[in-house]
C-alpha cells in the first residue's frame, strides 16, 4: 500500500498495487475493497472532502471520485509515465508528479489535465502546494522545484544534496520538510531559498512525510538491511528527530495524521497502522 488519505479521523482510503483502493469510515476497524476497475499499481491518494479525491499511478493513471469511492471514474492525464504522487488544495485544482520529469496540473477536477513544463527529466517523487499557486516537487539527485504561479513556471532550488528525496510536505508557504534516501532530511524555513541538512538518526530509507504544523510533523520508511517499520517525528519544525516503535518489519510509505494525536500510516504486505497517541 503506497498512498494514505484521510479526511477526519473515521474517513480514510488507501491505495496500492495491482489497483488496490480500500476504504474505511471507522476508523479502521475495518476496510473495505473499492472497484478501482484498473489492475495498474496506485501510488499516491489525496481527498479533500469525504466524498472527493484522486488516485494516480502507473502507466499515466488518474482515477477520480466523488461518491466517497462507490465509483471511480478514468481520467486522460495525457501522459503514459508513471505518476508518483498527487497534491489537490480544493476539489479542482491539483497537481501530480512522475517519471522523467513529468508534472500535470488540473484546475477543473481531472476534467483536463495540463503537462506543465519542468525544467528536468529526473524523476518526481513529491510534491506538495499550499495554496493554488505555491508549491514544491523533489525527487531524482536531490532535485527540488519551486512554484509561486500554479506550475506556469518551475524554478530549480538549491538542495545542497544529490540524495534521491522521496518525498516533501510543506505545513506553510515558508516551513517544509523532503526526506528521501539513507535517511536523508531537509529543511527549508523561507520557501526553499535555503534548505539545511537534519539529523534524522536512521541510514533507512525514508518515503513519506507529513508537516501538520509549522512544528509536528512525522516521516516514514524503513527500507534497508534489514528492513524495519522506520516513523520519526518532530515537534520543532524538524529540527530533531525522535525514533517512535512502529511495531512492524514491513516498509512503511505513507504516513497521515489527521491532528497531533490520531494518525495512520500504511506500507508493504497491506500493513496499515494506527496511533491515536502521536506515536508515543
Amino acid at each position: 500500500l503506497f498512498g494514505i488519505s484521510f479526511t477526519d479521523a473515521n474517513t480514510g482510503t488507501v491505495a496500492g498495487v495491482s489497483g488496490t483502493i480500500l476504504r474505511t469510515t471507522n476508523g479502521g476497524v475495518t476496510w473495505v475493497q473499492q472497484t478501482s476497475g484498473t489492475t495498474n499499481d496506485l501510488w499516491g491518494v489525496c481527498f479533500v472532502s469525504a466524498d472527493i479525491g484522486s488516485v494516480v499511478g502507473s502507466s499515466g493513471t488518474i482515477l477520480r471520485t466523488t461518491n466517497g469511492g462507490t465509483t471511480w471514474v478514468q481520467q486522460t492525464s495525457g501522459t503514459t509515465q508513471r505518476l508518483w504522487r498527487v497534491c489537490f488544495i480544493n476539489a479542482d485544482t491539483g497537481t501530480a508528479v512522475g517519471l522523467s520529469g513529468t508534472i500535470v496540473r488540473t484546475t477543473n477536477g481531472g476534467t483536463s489535465w495540463t503537462i506543465q513544463t519542468s525544467g528536468t527529466t529526473n524523476e518526481l517523487r513529491g510534491v506538495s502546494f499550499t495554496d493554488a499557486n505555491t508549491g514544491s516537487v523533489v525527487g531524482g539527485g536531490g532535485k527540488i522545484l519551486r512554484t509561486t504561479n500554479g506550475g506556469a513556471t518551475w524554478v530549480t532550488q538549491t538542495s545542497g544534496t544529490t540524495t534521491w528525496f522521496w518525498d516533501v510536505s510543506f505545513a506553510d508557504a515558508n516551513n517544509g520538510i523532503a526526506v528521501g534516501e539513507y535517511g536523508k532530511i531537509c529543511r527549508t524555513i523561507d520557501g526553499g531559498t535555503t534548505w539545511s541538512a537534519q539529523t534524522s538518526g536512521t541510514t533507512k530509507w525514508l518515503y513519506g512525510v507529513q508537516m501538520l504544523n509549522a512544528s509536528i510533523g512525522t516521516t516514514v520508511g524503513g527500507y534497508g538491511s534489514p528492513n524495519i517499520g522506520t516513523i520519526l517525528r518532530t515537534t520543532d519544525g524538524g529540527i530533531t528527530w525522535n525514533s517512535q516503535t512502529s511495531g512492524t518489519s514491513n516498509v512503511i510509505d505513507n504516513v497521515h495524521f489527521i491532528d497531533a494525536n490520531i494518525g495512520y500510516a500504511a506500507g508493504t504486505n497491506g500493513a496499515i497502522l494506527k496511533t491515536t497517541t502521536g506515536g508515543q
